[in-house]
């Protein structure tokens, strides 16, 4: 059964990465594909859920997207948190970047939302989050270890945090804003 989940994770990261270098609507065609709110197709995939980070994740650091600075989980904790793993390579990742400002402008007021950045440099997160006009604080995790310690396979990748900074749920894949609310509903209030 372990193998097959690896294989099974492998699998998807394949089929994401493949994915994530082109606007894949037009070679999937609309019965394969999610429609985000924009309008946006992007293949639909077997999204993955993983087992949650044991522990808390509070005291993991990541850099600050914009200056020099360092930041941690704990400084988002007051309310829940939505964090939400993407890159300005990833298709699929720009794609849903808006599906989640929309959500984070419904429900700022009860949950916190953190974007953290897989880029090498802070340019392109920059002018993604630009264009994409999200507006909830970002990070940057540009050599993968935040990534990787939190047993992260595939992008776009979000986790739902409690209060106390357990992770409760992993997600691996594109989420729109329906599905991200009730991601949220289900596991944080």
């Amino acid at each position: 059964m372990r193998l097959f989940r690896r294989f099974a994770a492998v699998l998807l990261t394949v089929v994401v990465v493949a994915a994530c270098g082109d606007d894949a609507s037009s070679e999937f065609g609309e019965a394969n594909s999610i429609k985000l709110s924009n309008g946006a197709l992007i293949p639909e995939t077997e999204d993955v859920q993983h087992e949650p980070v044991e522990g808390s994740i509070s005291d993991l650091g990541f850099a600050s997207l914009v200056g020099d600075g360092q930041d941690t989980f704990a400084s988002h904790l007051d309310k829940p948190l939505v964090v939400n793993f993407f890159a300005a390579w990833c298709g699929p990742c720009r794609a849903e970047l808006p599906e989640f400002e929309t959500v984070y402008r419904e429900l700022k007021d009860q949950v916190n939302f953190l974007g953290i950045s897989r880029d090498g440099s802070a340019a392109p997160s920059l002018e993604l989050l630009a264009d994409t006009g999200v507006s909830y604080p970002s990070g940057w995790d540009s050599n993968g270890s935040l990534f990787g310690d939190l047993g992260l396979i595939a992008m776009p990748s979000t986790l739902m945090v409690d209060r106390d900074g357990v992770v409760v749920e992993q997600w691996a894949g594109v989420l729109t804003t329906e599905g991200l609310r009730d991601l949220i509903t289900e596991n944080l209030f």
